[in-house]
């Protein structure tokens, strides 16, 4: 409960603060006396005439002291008082009062503070003009008579208005007062073909005026029926057609239109082309506008439509003889019909240009077509996009290329065939006139440049004169239709502008200074597209931003050669018009001079110099001034450069003949580690060292050749034949026969197929000498690359884990210091004529070979020691082998 008491004070004290600041602004506002601490009195009154002085005092009514000052307020302004008459009152003088409603406020000032007395809203006003332009008409199907009048300046007061209508004889026949300015009389009170007087008497607290009387006939006043707006039809050029409608003969009428947007007070008047159709034009609108569309009708000259206006009285005359004008008898307006105007479609052509390319391999050539939008003005609706078709664009054939609304350029493949290009652009009402691009060059040379002024202020001015002089342009060059600039900084940057073929100067503006630009002017004719003329401007010249970059070509004893690059064209801001060589020494007395060369001089140059070291800078210049030193280079001189090339030229020779020389001292090695590697990474079987049989010391026997050598080598070949040892026979009886395998026995030449078998001890008489022992030269040619482990030809067999597995032909025989072998066995050969045989014995030595023809080759091998032995045998049948 208490909560909800204090929020009702706090309220109450808030509403109460909020309406003693209303009270004062209302005061204030409206001369509402809210306060009763006095109040004022006007003379001579509340109401005055404009541009009069009032006498304004305030009065107090609360008890009064001397430390109150009294003060006035007009319209916030800080009045003095003019004189203080006592303690309670204050007068103040207000001088040529100009506002129609001032507000007077009287404050009180005390302690520093103010206060309202009270405050006032005075009117002031005019008082009435005579009335001017006074006129009644009326319609054959109207039942009143409508006048009216123009009252002249505001008054700022109520003015009310007195209207006396009266016959010929004076005799008043109607009077009415309104407070507007017009009003209607009742056509029954009226004759049509008596005259008649209006006059309109207008007044208020400030005076009376009276108008001119309007004389008048009924049938003289008679006007057209008010018409109707029956179509209202925009075009595309920013205009309307109107067509109206109205009861009256159309051969005595003629029609008028008004106009103006729907927030705006100024009319514009159109008149039909010919009178009675009803037809009417208006130009010069606004797309998407709204606009109020008015009417009338009007009868035509010679149908009596002018009606005679009073304008002045002869004063002179006692009976008041009215002078009148004629005036046309029109209609009112027609009730407003409000439209809005649509968007616009271009109407301009666009300006176009081009930029010829290369040609493919079909033929097509490329063209960048180049426009500039339409301006703003031109067009109101919403760019869709740009259309480019070649001339032949009314056949099916050909394809109009589609270009984006936000590019101003557009990149074309066109045949030879086609002479030029139409680009429009195409918006949501409608496209722009096509405009043509001319892509055949006319052969002519460009128009001739005069000369290029530069401003100083970022623009240069170009002309030129057509035709230009010469054979070229002496001849037929065709009409001229137009002229085109481009200039361009970069070859990215193109900028280009049309001028009319009546211009032969143009100012190219928006240039920066120290950039270089290249500008070219073509003439377009009917003929086509001259050949450019072309010149580099500048707009401004600035200081080279650098130096070249020096070198020095050739020194002589006391003269040197040296050039120099050309700046780049961003580092030149300007024509360069001379370079300025700098030679500074490097002695103990350090001197400095400079060498000035023209611009337009070949830049490499013979200078003569000291023979002590220099260092040489340049500078390049142009006519704003000269730029810094560019990279010195320092040149020693030069004798030094033979004693340099010596000692090259020996330095080289040295390195030459060191590293000869160790190529060669490393020549083996080296090439022994090349074979190592190559070995190694190699398969073996390229590199293995294959025995050849025709080395062999059997082979060397056969031929009578053998020696035997006493000294053996410390590190036997493993390839090499096995010693020969002598090989005794033994008695039959000491030999173990063992069983070995069946041993066929076939005469040579017979080879495969063996028949019998037979198993022969070898013979047991003679001494070892006695053996025929002598091996066939045919197994050495065979078959030279096979390779056994026991052997040259042949492979070796296992001997047979026990002699009761097998039989065959064996033999026995004792090797000088080695172990006795037995068993011999045998097996076919890879190639006729030829077996393998083995000889084994229990304790691991084995003896193995080969068998060519009844020939036996073989070898044994014991504890890693290897000797050979051979035996043979005839072939024949029950032959035995002999060892």
């Amino acid at each position: 409960m208490n909560i909800l008491t204090s929020t009702c004070i706090f309220r109450i004290r808030v509403l109460l603060i909020f309406y003693l600041m209303g009270s004062h602004l209302l005061s204030a506002t409206f001369g509402t006396k809210i306060l009763e601490r006095g109040f004022l009195t006007v003379v001579p009154a509340q109401e005055f005439i404009l541009g009069s002085d009032l006498t304004v005092y305030c009065h107090l009514t609360e008890k009064c002291s001397s430390s109150i000052h009294l003060i006035l307020w007009l319209d916030k302004v800080t009045v003095e008082p003019e004189k203080r008459i006592n303690c309670t009152t204050a007068r103040f003088r207000l001088t040529n009062l100009r506002t129609p409603e001032p507000v007077v406020k009287c404050l009180m000032l005390m302690q520093g503070r103010s206060y309202a007395v009270t405050g006032l809203r005075l009117h002031g006003g005019l008082p009435p003009d005579k009335p001017t332009d006074v006129y009644c008409e009326t319609s054959r199907n109207s039942g009143v008579l409508d006048c009216r009048w123009d009252q002249g300046q505001k008054t700022y007061l109520s003015t009310s208005y007195n209207i006396s209508l009266s016959s010929e004889n004076g005799t008043q026949i109607h009077s009415v007062h309104e407070q507007r300015e017009n009003c209607q009389v009742a056509k029954t009170l009226l004759d049509e073909n008596e005259n008649y007087q209006l006059t309109i008497t207008s007044y208020n607290t400030k005076g009376t005026s009276k108008s001119e009387p309007f004389n008048f006939c009924v049938k003289d006043v008679v006007v057209p029926v008010t018409p109707l707006i029956v179509q209202i039809k925009f075009g595309n050029d920013f205009s309307a057609s109107l067509r109206c409608n109205s009861t009256e003969s159309s051969e005595l009428i003629h029609y008028l239109a008004r106009l103006r947007t729907g927030n705006g007070s100024l009319w514009l008047l159109a008149e039909e082309a010919q009178s009675g159709t009803g037809q009417l034009r208006v130009e010069g609108l606004n797309a998407l506008c709204e606009y109020e569309f008015q009417a009338r009708a009007c009868y035509s000259a010679h149908a009596g439509g002018l009606t005679s206006v009073p304008t002045s009285t002869s004063r002179s005359s006692p009976t008041s003889q009215v002078i009148s004008s004629q005036r046309p008898r029109c209609s009112k307006w027609s009730e407003p019909v409000r439209r809005v105007s649509p968007g616009k479609g271009p109407s301009l052509e666009l300006q176009v240009w081009r930029i010829l390319g290369h040609h493919d391999d079909s033929g097509l050539q490329n063209v960048t077509v180049l426009w500039k939008p339409s301006p703003q003005e031109d067009y109101s609706s919403t760019l869709w996009r740009y259309e480019v078709c070649p001339d032949r664009a009314a056949s099916k054939a050909v394809r109009v290329n589609v270009c984006p609304p936000d590019l101003s350029l557009c990149v074309v493949q066109v045949s030879p065939d086609v002479h030029t290009l139409w680009v429009s652009a195409v918006t949501s009402y409608g496209r722009s006139p096509p405009a043509a691009v001319h892509l055949i060059p006319s052969g002519v040379p460009g128009p001739a440049l005069k000369r290029t002024l530069r401003d100083g202020h970022g623009s240069v001015v170009l002309s030129w004169s057509w035709p230009p002089p010469g054979p070229g342009g002496s001849g037929d060059t065709g009409e001229l239709v137009s002229y085109v600039t481009e200039w361009t900084i970069r070859p990215a940057e193109l900028r280009w502008n049309i001028l009319s073929r009546d211009q032969n100067t143009t100012l190219i503006g928006g240039l920066f200074a120290g950039e270089r630009y290249n500008v070219s002017v073509y003439a377009v004719t009917t003929k086509g597209i001259s050949k450019p003329s072309s010149v580099l401007v500048y707009s401004e010249e600035k200081r080279p931003l650098s130096g070249p970059k020096v070198s020095v070509v050739d020194h002589k004893a006391g003269r040197v050669r040296i050039q120099w690059e050309e700046l780049p064209v961003a580092c030149q801001r300007g024509f360069i018009t001379s370079y300025t060589i700098y030679v500074c020494t490097l002695s103990s007395s350090p001197s400095e001079h400079n060498i000035s060369v023209s611009g337009s001089a070949p830049r490499r140059v013979w200078l003569d110099c000291p023979e002590d070291s220099v260092i040489l800078g340049l500078s390049a210049s142009n006519s704003a001034g000269e730029g810094p030193k560019g990279e010195g280079v320092t040149c020693k001189p030069s004798v030094t450069r033979p004693i340099a090339a010596l000692v090259t030229a020996l330095v080289l020779t040295i390195t030459f003949f060191s590293v000869a020389a160790l190529i060669f001292i490393c020549w083996s090695s080296v090439r022994k580690r090349i074979k190592q590697s190559c070995i190694s990474w190699g398969p073996s079987w390229l590199v293995e060292n294959v025995p050849k049989p025709e080395d062999s010391k059997a082979n060397a026997l056969l031929k009578g050749k053998y020696v035997e050598t006493s000294a053996r080598p410390s590190r036997p070949n493993s390839h090499s034949d096995p010693p020969l040892s002598p090989i005794e026979e033994i008695p039959w009886e000491d030999t173990l026969l063992l069983p070995t395998r069946p041993w066929p026995v076939q005469a040579p030449g017979s080879w495969p197929g063996l028949t019998a078998e037979t198993e022969r001890p070898l013979p047991a008489e003679g001494p070892v000498e006695s053996v025929s022992y002598k091996p066939h030269a045919p197994c050495i040619e065979e078959d030279k690359e096979e390779m056994g482990h026991g052997g040259v030809c042949g492979e070796q067999r296992d001997v047979p884990d026990t002699p009761a597995q097998e039989r065959g032909s064996g033999c026995s025989l004792t090797l000088k210091g080695y172990p006795k072998l037995s068993s011999l066995y045998g097996a076919d050969g890879d190639l006729p004529n030829m077996r393998s045989l083995g000889f084994t014995e229990g304790s691991g030595s084995h003896l193995s070979g080969l068998l060519c023809s009844g020939v036996f080759f073989g070898g044994a091998e014991t504890e890693g020691q290897g000797t050979m032995c051979a035996g043979y045998s005839t072939g024949g049948e029950g032959d035995p082998w002999r060892t």
